[in-house]
């Protein structure tokens, strides 16, 4: 059974440059055009589509129901559907598939929810950093492009299915170039190097777990590294599928902006983790973290618990108790005067203090290196 949709503020909400992408993905072909006003779409001779290009004209939103009768018609599928690829069609939409025999009626509790989530946005995070650099571990303060386009991620409705979490990324249209005018490889925006990077390292983390499965070795995931694979990713893998003592399986899919298609045959488009591997990437994360001994712009944030300073010494030891790796873990640091004196006003008043600079560990001992931005949170 057909039904018709008609949601004014829906219909309102779809772009018409957005519609044009799709169309044109689709095999229509534009026919006429009225500059500003509107343009004519074909498709095998048989169907013809009139697309304002206006969402200010009065009609829009009737001509948009036409359109959505019309592409019911021709793709032989719910308007709803159409719809939703409509309002997404300029965007990489990752779909995060937990198969759990409990969640069979679209739901799940409460706390598995808000962990799912936690870990999702982890794994988005893991695949920006990683677009930036490849590293083993990331520290909790991410690259300033990282968070920015962190901002600009958005989480959809949930899907059937046993949960299915939506994560729509949305990207800028490809726009062609002369020959001539290519004088040099362009890269994607970042956008796109992102959601690539993350479909990447996403594989290569699956592979990696396979291997360290059937090897008993970690070298598979040290090798992966170059593909985006982090502590961060395992991490965000694990949380996503891992509930307490229980694992469940997960499927990972891509789909690719309409607008901006993906030609690179060797990029997957769907990744299936088995529940049986969750608790390799648990602890591939561990080993990550147990084998990098130096971090670049590592934030520090915790208490100092002992000061120490000969006289007329022009540096002073701080040691503060913060987290490492989610660990309580005493750091050491060189402060110059000014710096220690606020170190000393923190420690009387128990207020909080933090700074980054380069970590480093040498058997159980940690020290923050070069350490800058030093400041007391005077609220705690």
């Amino acid at each position: 059974m057909k039904t018709s949709f008609y949601d004014k503020q829906t219909l309102l909400a779809l772009k018409p440059l957005e519609i044009i992408a799709y169309l044109r993905s689709k095999g229509w072909q534009q026919s006429k055009i009225n500059t500003g006003k509107w343009t004519t779409w074909v498709k095998d001779g048989d169907f013809e589509a009139i697309l304002p290009l206006n969402r200010e004209f009065g009609d829009f939103a009737l001509r948009m129901a036409d359109i959505l009768k019309t592409l019911e018609a021709v793709e032989e599928r719910s308007q709803l559907e159409i719809v939703n690829d409509l309002l997404t069609s300029s965007a990489d939409i990752i779909r995060l598939h937990i198969k759990d025999a409990e969640s069979d009626d679209g739901t799940i509790s409460i706390e598995a929810g808000a962990q799912i989530i936690k870990s999702s946005c982890d794994l988005i995070i893991a695949g920006a950093c990683a677009a930036i650099e490849k590293r083993e571990v990331f520290q909790t303060k991410k690259p300033t492009k990282a968070a920015d386009y962190l901002k600009k991620v958005r989480m959809g409705q949930t899907e059937r299915g046993s949960y299915v979490i939506t994560v729509i990324s949305r990207v800028p249209p490809v726009l062609s170039l002369q020959e001539s005018e290519r004088l040099f490889e362009i890269d994607e925006p970042f956008e796109r190097q992102v959601t690539t990077t993350l479909v990447k390292a996403v594989a290569a983390a699956n592979n990696a777990a396979s291997n360290a499965v059937s090897t008993g070795s970690f070298e598979g995931f040290k090798s992966a590294v170059k593909e985006g694979v982090s502590a961060n990713l395992c991490d965000a893998i694990y949380g996503i599928a891992s509930e307490g003592q229980t694992s469940r399986d997960l499927e990972v899919n891509f789909s690719w902006s309409v607008s901006r298609p993906v030609n690179d045959a060797t990029i997957k488009s769907k990744i299936t983790f088995l529940s049986d591997s969750m608790p390799v990437f648990k602890e591939a994360a561990r080993l990550f973290r147990a084998i990098t001994t130096t971090r670049d712009d590592f934030e520090l944030r915790g208490q100092v618990v002992k000061l120490e300073r000969a006289e007329g010494a022009p540096k002073g030891k701080v040691t503060i108790v913060g987290n490492v790796d989610e660990q309580p873990r005493n750091v050491i640091i060189d402060l110059e005067d000014n710096d220690y004196h606020k170190a000393v006003q923190a420690h009387d008043n128990q207020e909080i203090i933090s700074c980054t600079g380069l970590l480093t560990r040498e058997g159980r001992s940690y020290e923050l290196h070069e350490p800058r931005n030093l400041r007391v949170d005077e609220n705690t």
